[in-house]
């Protein structure tokens, strides 16, 4: 595959793998890091990414992979919440309430909900990715939606979002 046909991958899915990478760590910067490093492996095999099943959640396993050996060289996630205005305008499309509640999600529900609705990866798309089974997906993703919509019942969503 060409340099060209790796541009065009790199263009239309950057910005939405870091949403989703984002979404799932929290994390900003080291998202970041994590997304360029997974995108620097996908072009030094390019011929092989290219021909996989799906090369953007290929990248988005690489890049949660990577943010996960960084966590454990820095030891521990934060426990404190990150700034949501700190988060660079590509990566936040998302209302700044409803970033602060997806962020309070234990791990594996943010990136199965970021993989899901973010980057729109079916069911046995996002399980590859985070190496789970189909069913565990299902679970996550409705526990997610479930705490979201608690959080979320009862305030005036508009006023919160302030």
């Amino acid at each position: 595959m060409s340099d060209f046909a790796f541009e065009a991958f790199y263009a239309e899915t950057r910005d939405p793998v870091y949403r989703a990478v984002v979404l799932s760590t929290r994390r900003p910067d080291r998202a970041e890091e994590a997304v360029a490093e997974a995108f620097a492996r996908a072009y030094a095999r390019w011929s092989e990414v290219s021909r996989h099943p799906n090369p953007k959640a290929w990248v988005v396993r690489v890049a949660l992979n990577q943010f996960v050996s960084g966590w454990r060289i820095w030891q521990r996630e934060t426990r404190e919440m990150p700034d949501v205005m700190a988060v660079p305008d590509e990566a936040r499309s998302l209302d700044p309430y409803l970033l602060r509640q997806l962020w309070r999600l234990p791990l594996r529900q943010r990136q199965v909900v970021a993989l899901r609705i973010v980057l729109d990866l079916d069911t046995a798309q996002t399980a590859a990715a985070l190496g789970m089974a189909g069913g565990t997906v299902g679970v996550h993703l409705g526990r997610g939606l479930a705490s979201l919509r608690t959080a979320l019942a009862g305030t005036d969503y508009e006023e919160a979002s302030r």
